[in-house]
Order: structure tokens, then C-alpha cells, then sequence
């Protein structure tokens, strides 16, 4: 197995993605500001005396009404999660390597792992058995570079001092002891802090860790808002607490350090593009861990290993260790986690921490936790480089191209189901905006558009009438359907060109058939099924023709100079099954539209299939090559000692019924192939009758086609309508602000390409 180009290839697949999540991303943007300009316009129609459209409202208090009564908050609370789904997916899908996280509490061998991996020594990735030494979030990255080094990002000073003073609110009440900035922490010293914490262990706890932010500040804040290389030997004192060498050598840079990137290239071969991730143990005193691990595991990781090292004396399951993985299953979701989440036991083999003869029941109780989110359980002695690349690294590379694809792909239909919610949430308020927007239609503007839109519903169904009266499908009725015609005579070609071989009739013989008749009886049973098959995929030549009568109507219905609706329904009209199902979705909201509903949606509905129609006369032309259905089959010459005789006949009876059988299907289908032209002509003239005569309680088509035109005035005769506005005193920025909010109105703009 190629490792590394395995995983060259997933990088590039998911790089492949990037443009459609971008293009997403700006278009959500273009949707916030929509948003933004309405929010704005309800908030100017909630004042006694409005700002932007006194006129508007002066002249129709209903506009003003309808817009007070528009809440965008649920939009905006999808908008803020769909874009951090949106930018996680981004900067996933940009990463140029795998990245692998290490999680666990602290002592548990993260560390270790980590330099087993990378070829590191503990002088730069700090480790130290069962207690916490790294101070920072850590990455690893394998490259093709001499030496080693680091890349140290430290954070600003704004984020340094909202660290603090996080601190200092979850210390002291009310936060008194809060900074307006990080040059005022050494103001802090003054106030002897230390004697006003509450004693209970948490927050002296916690005060121990603000204590070093204050003490320490000298060397940490010329260092905020910097990046620095660092060469290998003084990487530890940027990412450890103390050094290895001596733990009461205390390191205090860490504290200003937002991630340390450490470059080299790792001794095993097959390692690919891959970084390790490391992470604070868990159980130490530094405040958010948990959370910190949770963003890390989220934002920054492919696959995730937990890693775990049974207590010696009593190797239980530890709730914390069962905690993590339910945490980071909620947060990645347990689908995620089943697939890309590696529980590591550290075996010690010998010295301090022996716990290898607890393992084995160590591990049998892991796996009595029934669905348990967990990709594997790996038993690994750590300490052992070999081991460490032959039972966790390999295992876990081998899994990434066929799980980490997977779960790309669902992350995406995750975010594409957020988006399809937030659309929900838009389309709601777009809905409130075109009822207060309708409400400027008046009876002046319908009495103006009167004339207008009877030319245009005339224009529109006298050319639906002409497609079944003339041209098209009129002169197209009772004449054969050509294309249908000369797929199916194809068909019954293959009959005959599709007659076994003599070869292939010798295979039959030669695979231990009882007797002649049973090979002959097991090739026309295989006959049988090919023609069926053959003849069904006739069902593609039926799809594309109704697809082209659909296409039709939907021209006439959209074209600017019959129907006009192509500027109320978004979709692009030359995709006819698109186009109406949205046409669909934009009138059954309306009960005035209902008669125009059904008519669409029993357009939309229909469909042609061999199964329906034709596929029964075919088979029952078959009787001929069916030996269950005939008293007695042919008589055939030769035994299976003589089986190039016997071959020959059997061919010769083959190509015989075979030939009756093509005659046969001719004559049944000479008299059908006039069938789908009749077919799609009297869908035609019944969506015509729909359109024109169809009635739904008190309202009849034509009255509601005549509400669809005077509610969609200013969509559909645009110019038209903001020439008239005009002379009424109406600003045209709310024509343009309506018309951007409709433009968005779309569910394919929430779906990815």
C-alpha cells in the first residue's frame, strides 16, 4: 500500500471542493447584507415618524405593518453557525496534509507517542511520566527538511488579555479586578490578589495559573502579535513548562504561545503528508482545557487518537477517559468518531508503570461498551518506536483513504442540510416581505397592469394551445415516433445479432450439463432475460422525450415574450424538471394558486416507461424460447459425446425460434410506435385544459393566474413598475431592496454545485 500517494490524493480531492464552499461562502454573505438592509428598513417602520420611507408608509400603513412584524433573530442564529460550519469545512478542505490530534488526560503518553512518530527527542516535545509538561498547543509536521525547527505564533495583545481576565471573572466576583489591557497585568501585582481568592480549591486552583500570567509578563508581552523561527535546541522553552533535564527549571513563554508548528521529517517512509497534533493534557489547572481540546479536535484534526495507560495497580476504565470520547463525539458527531477516533492503551512492558498483565481484561472491558463510538481499540507499547509505527501508525494510516473520504463527503451534506434549514428560515421571512410588498400593489397598480396581464396569460395559453393544435406535437400526433421507432428496431436487432455462438454452446456443454436439452433450456432462459433487458433501456429514449415536452411548456411558460415567469422563478428554464419543481414550491404556499399548482404538478409528475406500457407485449412474444410454456422442445441431433454436432444444432434452433421471436415482437410493435407522440400530445392538451378551464373551489385557473401576475407586478414587468412608482414618489431603492430579497428566494442557491 502506497501511503503517501493515498493521501496526496485525498488532499486533492478535498482541494477540489474548495471553490463551491467559497462560492457558498460569499453567497451567504451577499444573503447577510440582504438581511441587514431589511433589518433596517423594519426597524425605520417601527418609528412613529419613519426616516427612509415616509411616503411608502404614508401612502400605505399596511407596508409599514406587515414589517414590523418580521424577526430576523432565528435567521441569524443559523446564519453564525452555517458560516462557522462553512469556514471549518474550508479550512479542513485547504489543508495541504492529514492531521492527526492526541487527546487524553494528562501522563497518559500523548507525548511519547509523539516522539516515537516524528523521531523527536523529549528535549523538544516535552513528555514526563503521569504528570503534564506541555504548555501549548503543539503540531508536528513531516516534511522533506534537513534539521529541525519551529515556527512559534504567539497570540495578540487583545486575545492575551481576554485570556486573563477570563481568569480574573472566574475568580472574582463580578470580575472587579478586569484589564482594559495587557500593559496594566503588572498593575495587578499592587493588589495582592492572593489574599483576596475564596479558599476553595477550584479558584486557588485556578489563581495559581493567573499568578503566572502576572508574575511572568515581563517576558511574555514583547513577544505578543510576533512570529518567530526557532531552531531546534530552544523549541522546548517556547512549549514546556519545565525543562527535561531539570523540572525545577521553569519555562513561562509558553504562556504566550497560540501554536507551535515544529518542522521536520519523520523517519518512517510510508508516513505521507501527515501532522501530529498535540494537545494540554486534560486534568490540568489551565482554564477552558476541555473546550480548547474540543475546538482543536473540531477545527483541526482528521483523525483523532485517544490515548489511555491503565493504572498498574487497578487498570479500570476511567468516566474521564469515557467522557472524552462522548464529548468529542457530540462536538464531531459519534458517526465521525466511529470511523476516525483510535483508542490507544499504553502498554508498559517493564519498570515503573508495569501494567501489561492488566491489559488483556483492560481491553475486554472496552470492548463490552456496545456502541461505543470508536473507530479501533489499538494496544500499543509506546515506549517502543517499532511498535509505535507497526500497531498505531500503520493502522491507522491504512484506515485514512477509506474513512477519511467518507466522512468528508458527510460533513458536507451535514453543512448542506444547515444551509437547506437556514433557507427554510429565509424563505419565511421573504414570504412576510412579499406580503407587506404586496400590499403596495394596490388597486390603482392593478387597474395599470390590467391590460398587460391579459395580453400576457392569452399570449402564453394560445401558444400552449398552438404546440398541441400545430407545431409540435399537433403534427407529430398520429404519426410514429421516429426516435422511439428506431431505438426499438435497434433492440430487436441485437435478437438476432445476440444469438449464443457456437462457442459459447460448447462452454455449456463442457460444464457438466446433465443432458442437450438442459443446455438448450439454460441458453433461452438466458436469452429471455437479455431481450427484456435490452428492450428496457428504451426507457431512456421514452425519459428524453418527455424531458423535451416538458422543456417545451416550460419555454412558453418562461420566455419573456409568452409567459414572463422566468423573472419569478430563479432556475435557470433550460433545466425543465428544475425549473418546475421550484414553480411548484413558489405557488403551493398560495391557496389562490391551487388550480395553477395542480396543473404544475401533474406536468411535472409524468412519465413514460417501458414497464407501463410495452414490456408485456414483449414478453409475451417469447413463448417460443420459454420450454416451460411448450409441451415439447426441439428435437436435437447429436449426444454429449458429439458435442460440436449437438453445438450446431442447438445453434440452429437457437437462430430458428429466435427469428420467429424477432417477427413476432416486429408485427406487435409496428402498431405502437405512434404511442409516444399520441401520449405526449394529450399531456399537452390536458395541461392546457388545466391552465385554462380547471376550477378549485371559488377560484378558477383564470383567476388564478390573474392574482399570480398582479401579485408578481414589479418581478415580472420590472421597468414598467419603477417608472410607474416613480410618478407616484415611491423610492426605487425599495423596488431594488424587494428584488434582491426574491433573488436569494431560491433553495439551489443553499445546495452545492
Amino acid at each position: 500500500m502506497n501511503i503517501p500517494k493515498q493521501i496526496d490524493e485525498i488532499v486533492l480531492h478535498r482541494q477540489e471542493k474548495l471553490p463551491q464552499i467559497q462560492q457558498m461562502i460569499e453567497r451567504l454573505e451577499n444573503v447577510n447584507n440582504v438581511i441587514q438592509k431589511l433589518e433596517k428598513v423594519c426597524q425605520d417602520a417601527s418609528f412613529e415618524k419613519p426616516q427612509i420611507y415616509e411616503s411608502l408608509f404614508n401612502q400605505c400603513s399596511e407596508i409599514a405593518e406587515n414589517l414590523r412584524l418580521i424577526n430576523t433573530k432565528s435567521f441569524r442564529q443559523r446564519y453564525e453557525k452555517v458560516q462557522e460550519t462553512l469556514n471549518q469545512l474550508y479550512n479542513r478542505f485547504s489543508r495541504k496534509q492529514i492531521h492527526i490530534s492526541f487527546v487524553g488526560r494528562a501522563g497518559q503518553g500523548k507525548s511519547l507517542v509523539m516522539q516515537k512518530i516524528s523521531g523527536l527527542s523529549g528535549d523538544i516535545i516535552p513528555s514526563s511520566n503521569g504528570s503534564d509538561c506541555t504548555g501549548t498547543k503543539s503540531i508536528i509536521t513531516n516534511q522533506d527538511t534537513t534539521g529541525v525547527h519551529a515556527e512559534i505564533i504567539f497570540y495578540s495583545k487583545n486575545e492575551y488579555k481576554d485570556i486573563v481576565n477570563k481568569y480574573i471573572q472566574e475568580i472574582f466576583e463580578n470580575g472587579i479586578y478586569e484589564i482594559n489591557s495587557v500593559e496594566e497585568i503588572s498593575v495587578l501585582k499592587q493588589y495582592s490578589l492572593e489574599t483576596k481568592v475564596e479558599s476553595n480549591a477550584q479558584k486557588q486552583s485556578l489563581f495559581l495559573q493567573l499568578n503566572k500570567y502576572i508574575e511572568h509578563s515581563d517576558v511574555v508581552l514583547p513577544l505578543l502579535g510576533t512570529t518567530q523561527t526557532i531552531p531546534a535546541e530552544e523549541i522546548e522553552s517556547y512549549v514546556a513548562q519545565y525543562s527535561h533535564l531539570d523540572k525545577s527549571h521553569k519555562y513561562y513563554k509558553y504562556l504566550g504561545v497560540k501554536v507551535a508548528n515544529i518542522k521536520c521529517q519523520f523517519p518512517f517512509s510510508q508516513c505521507g503528508k501527515i501532522v501530529l497534533v498535540d494537545t494540554i493534557g486534560l486534568g490540568d489547572t489551565a482554564l477552558d482545557i476541555r473546550e480548547k481540546m474540543l475546538s482543536t479536535v473540531s477545527e483541526d484534526s482528521d483523525a483523532i487518537v485517544m490515548m489511555t495507560r491503565p493504572d498498574p495497580q487497578r487498570p479500570s476504565i476511567v468516566q474521564y477517559d469515557i467522557d472524552i470520547v462522548n464529548d468529542i463525539g457530540a462536538k464531531m458527531s459519534s458517526d465521525y468518531t466511529n470511523k476516525m477516533l483510535f483508542w490507544i492503551i499504553n502498554q508498559v512492558s517493564e519498570g515503573e508503570g508495569k501494567n501489561i498483565d492488566g491489559i488483556s481484561e483492560f481491553l475486554s472491558r472496552l470492548k463490552r461498551m456496545r456502541d461505543f463510538p470508536v473507530a479501533d481499540y489499538l494496544v500499543v507499547d509506546c515506549n517502543d518506536k517499532n511498535a509505535v509505527e507497526r500497531d498505531l501508525l500503520i493502522p491507522i494510516l491504512e484506515k485514512l483513504p477509506n474513512n477519511l473520504p467518507q466522512m468528508d463527503e458527510m460533513l458536507l451534506k451535514q453543512a448542506e442540510g444547515q444551509l437547506i434549514e437556514l433557507y427554510w428560515e429565509y424563505h419565511e421571512i421573504s414570504s412576510k416581505v412579499n406580503k407587506a410588498f404586496n400590499a403596495s400593489i394596490d388597486q390603482d397598480v392593478k387597474r395599470e397592469f390590467d391590460l398587460v396581464i391579459k395580453k400576457t396569460y392569452e399570449k402564453m395559453t394560445n401558444n400552449v394551445r398552438e404546440a398541441y393544435v400545430n407545431e409540435p406535437y399537433g403534427k407529430l400526433r398520429a404519426e410514429n415516433c421516429k426516435e422511439f421507432e428506431a431505438a426499438a428496431k435497434e433492440k430487436m436487432r441485437n435478437i438476432l445479432i445476440n444469438i449464443p455462438t457456437k462457442q459459447t454452446i460448447l462452454e455449456f456443454l463442457d460444464n457438466g450439463s446433465i443432458n442437450q436439452h438442459n443446455a438448450y433450456e439454460r441458453l433461452t432462459d438466458k436469452m429471455r432475460i437479455l431481450i427484456i433487458d435490452d428492450f428496457l433501456e428504451l426507457n431512456k429514449t421514452l425519459e428524453k422525450l418527455v424531458t423535451q415536452m416538458k422543456q417545451c411548456i416550460v419555454n412558453i411558460l418562461a420566455n419573456e415574450n409568452s409567459g414572463r415567469l422566468k423573472y419569478i422563478i430563479v432556475s435557470n428554464p433550460e433545466n425543465a424538471d428544475m425549473w418546475l419543481k421550484e414553480f411548484i414550491e413558489f405557488t403551493q404556499n398560495y391557496p389562490r394558486y391551487k388550480p395553477i399548482t395542480d396543473a404544475i404538478k401533474k406536468l411535472s409528475a409524468f412519465n413514460m416507461s417501458m414497464e407501463s406500457f410495452l414490456i408485456y407485449r414483449v414478453r409475451a412474444q417469447l413463448d417460443e424460447i420459454d420450454l416451460s410454456l411448450q409441451a415439447q422442445g426441439p428435437v436435437l441431433q447429436g449426444s454429449l459425446a458429439e458435442k460440436s454436432t449437438l453445438a450446431d444444432d442447438i445453434h440452429f434452433w437457437l437462430e430458428h425460434y429466435l427469428e420467429i421471436v424477432y417477427q413476432k415482437i416486429q408485427t406487435e410493435l409496428a402498431t405502437l410506435y405512434a404511442y409516444p407522440n399520441s401520449t405526449l400530445w394529450a399531456v399537452i392538451k390536458d395541461f392546457y385544459d388545466r391552465i385554462v378551464y380547471s376550477q378549485n373551489k371559488d377560484i378558477d385557473a383564470k383567476t388564478a393566474w390573474r392574482y399570480l401576475y398582479e401579485n408578481s407586478i414589479p418581478q415580472i414587468w420590472r421597468e414598467d413598475y419603477k417608472n410607474y412608482q416613480a410618478q407616484k414618489g415611491i423610492a426605487e431603492d425599495w423596488n431594488t431592496l424587494i428584488e434582491e430579497i426574491h433573488k436569494y428566494d431560491n433553495k439551489n442557491l443553499y445546495q452545492f454545485n
